[in-house]
């Protein structure tokens, strides 16, 4: 096997460097070592970082017979379940996303619309002017919701318990279990790990009566996305079983609730510190008029070149894995041996001055200047193990930033981007993208409702 040049420094200070410091320690890489470099970590070994277009293409291209991407998302399996789409390789890995295709794209995805904008106005309903709102917080609340409302398809009575329950899941599956395998030992309920399976085991019975009775009463009409995965067929039989429905489920409830709503809270914290962009923004917004169909706002061009902006500047999710399968694969000059992570490294491509003069800059015009390659941006992975969610994503990103622009105005509490810190499985802002409630523009629901 040969190796790409990295860092002499232990596995354990490389660990916690790529934890606590994931994009200057790339960046320091980077510049030290080129568009291929290895890392080492605690428990994984050696991990190849790629940060060229190039190298990236051979590697989202590469054969499923080839490089594997499920192998290197095994981390996640005790939060996703090995039945989930990630972990899934070849002919497995086509047909479910094949099946999940439906019902998270077009004319049922756009569906979703009105509870998108409906869930962010009743998150801010009870906002006052002068208080100081967390838009982390915030857009986890409405992505919980939408989230659990388009996927799981989940009843008002039953929104709270479920988004507690769920929410708690996933972010007791923190960083150190995803990055070290063997802190992912069950010691009680006090270890990390423990307190994890005990989070687990409550939303696993939960979901496994919610597709009980889904079976016992199918409705063809419902727009949600268990119901489709209860209806679907192959031939004469279902198409899932419950345990392979119950893990899709929570695959799409990781790769969306979290992502989005981090993805959101940055493009609220660059838009604060770039007056001169929210403002044109705000303009096109209101170009709309009062009350506008949430699809109108999710086609609005400016908007969409905000959200894509946003994350290029501050990706969430900044690497993602394939490794060889069975004989080594050649990338880069380097042969690279079954089991080794290969990582096209996204913060890097996205800061990369050659693909995106003045990297650093937040400016959302060159959206609308260029259409770059996918290999070039990638802030949903991509190749064949693109985010299944991509679509869903970004509709919602757009119609949740056009709406809460709509009713509310902020202001920054300090110049300035706040630090990356990680959060479970993204990067958020370190001071969560707080910022300060200056004008109501429109009244809240709950005052209309009492006039």
């Amino acid at each position: 096997m040969s190796l790409p040049p990295g860092s002499s420094l232990p596995a354990t200070a490389q660990t916690y460097l790529l934890i606590k410091h994931f994009c200057d320690f790339s960046t320091f890489l980077h510049m030290r070592y080129g568009d291929i470099f290895t890392i080492r970590l605690l428990g994984i070994g050696p991990s190849v970082h790629v940060a060229r277009p190039d190298l990236i293409r051979d590697l989202f291209i590469a054969s499923p017979d080839v490089v594997h991407a499920g192998d290197s998302n095994m981390v996640i399996a005790p939060l996703v379940g090995k039945s989930s789409v990630a972990l899934v390789d070849g002919e497995p890995h086509q047909r479910i996303r094949r099946l999940l295709n439906g019902p998270l794209h077009g004319s049922r995805m756009r569906k979703h619309g009105p509870t998108i904008a409906n869930a962010t106005t009743k998150a801010i309903a009870n906002w006052r002017t002068g208080e100081q709102r967390s838009m982390l917080t915030l857009f986890q609340d409405v992505s919980l919701e939408v989230i659990l409302r388009a996927i799981f398809g989940v009843s008002d009575q039953t929104l709270p318990e479920a988004a507690q329950n769920v929410l708690q899941m996933v972010l007791a599956y923190t960083a150190p279990l995803v990055i070290v395998p063997w802190t992912r030992v069950d010691l009680g309920p006090w270890s990390p790990f423990g307190r994890f399976a005990r989070k687990r085991a409550v939303v696993h019975d939960w979901l496994m009566r919610e597709i009980a009775e889904r079976r016992h009463n199918p409705d063809p009409d419902r727009a949600d996305v268990l119901s489709a995965l209860v209806l679907s067929r192959e031939g004469t039989e279902s198409a899932f079983s419950d345990e392979e429905i119950r893990n899709q489920l929570i695959t799409l409830f990781v790769a969306g609730q979290d992502t989005t709503s981090a993805a959101l809270t940055w493009a609220m914290v660059l838009l604060h510190a770039n007056p001169d962009i929210l403002e044109k923004l705000v303009a096109e917004v209101d170009s709309l008029g009062a009350d506008p169909d949430p699809e109108l706002l999710a086609d609005l061009p400016y908007l969409t070149a905000v959200c894509q902006e946003s994350l290029r500047c501050t990706t969430t999710v900044p690497a993602a894995s394939r490794t060889p399968f069975e004989k080594p694969w050649r990338i880069g000059g380097y042969d690279i041996s079954p089991g080794v992570y290969v990582s096209p490294n996204i913060y890097l491509i996205h800061h990369d001055p050659s693909i995106y003069p003045e990297p650093f800059r937040f400016r959302p015009e060159r959206f609308l200047e260029k259409e770059y390659s996918p290999y070039e941006y990638m802030p949903f992975g991509g190749g064949a193990r693109r985010c299944i969610g991509m679509a869903l994503s970004l509709f919602e990103m757009r119609i949740v930033l056009g709406t809460l622009l709509r009713h509310l105005r902020f202001a920054a509490l300090s110049p300035g981007v706040s630090e990356h810190l990680w959060r479970g499985m993204v990067m958020v802002p370190e001071n969560q993208g707080v910022l300060r409630v200056t004008e109501r523009r429109l009244p809240s629901p709950a005052t209309r409702v009492a006039a």
